[in-house]
């Protein structure tokens, strides 16, 4: 039997976090044909697409996973690099300064770089590529976590503006998003006097939620035509 190909289809790294759920969730509502990519793919309630994709690893390539994906439901609408390293969290966190920034920069910038020209040749004419930055990322933030992820985005934003120029002669378009601080696992590990420290830091004193995230990232999908490419798009925390 052939397989049918919808019209709109999503690539989303990362889809077992928080905002991958969300993003999945925001998604569907709007019935689009959702494929997660995981390190370590679970079986899914809605019995979602589901692929298994080791960033760091070499092999299998990540570039071949992405075609061979693409060659069974159809190329990408959108492809959203959501996987990153959580360096709040152990084991990470009692790693050392250049272990964290190590596993940061692979996941991160080097795990977004692969995926994303693994995932060009099998865009839509009209699709894009969404990179994750983070608010703080050229403004920074103290403490050693701050020093890294900043460090870590700032690459990752400069890499998806530039790639934007370079893709210019195409319809294809690069954007980036930039989430503040959200209410992620690690958040919900902490206390509610370690919640409280925290807040004294984050603009605006509030955390973002998933589902928040993952609406205005599939909006960013939905109107990518009349959206320019390169742009940066930074959510103000709620209120």
């Amino acid at each position: 039997m052939s397989h049918i190909k919808p019209e709109v289809i999503i690539g989303i790294t990362g889809i077992t976090g928080g905002i991958g759920q969300g993003l999945k969730a925001a998604c569907l509502d709007r019935g689009y044909h959702v494929v997660g990519f995981s390190r370590c793919p679970t079986a899914d309630a809605v019995k979602l697409d589901l692929v298994k994709l080791d960033l760091v690893e070499d092999e299998p390539p990540v570039a071949t996973v992405i075609k061979a994906t693409a060659e069974r439901v159809g190329n990408f609408t959108a492809w959203v690099n959501l996987a990153g390293a959580d360096i709040l969290s152990e084991p990470l966190r009692s790693m050392s300064y250049e272990a964290k920034l190590k596993h940061l920069w692979e996941v991160d910038v080097l795990g977004s770089v692969r995926c994303t020209q693994g995932v060009l040749p099998s865009l839509t004419a009209d699709g894009c590529v969404i990179n994750i930055g983070w608010d703080e990322a050229f403004t920074g933030h103290q403490g050693v976590h701050g020093e890294l992820y900043a460090m870590a985005k700032a690459a990752v934003i400069a890499y998806s503006m530039s790639l934007a120029k370079t893709l210019e002669s195409s319809s294809k378009k690069v954007f980036v998003f930039s989430p503040g601080w959200v209410r992620t696992r690690w958040h919900e590990s902490l206390t509610n006097q370690q919640r409280d420290a925290y807040i004294q830091f984050i603009a605006n004193g509030a955390w973002q939620t998933p589902q928040m995230l993952g609406e205005a990232i599939a909006d960013l999908i939905t109107n990518r035509a009349a959206i320019r490419s390169g742009s940066q798009h930074v959510l103000p925390e709620p209120s």
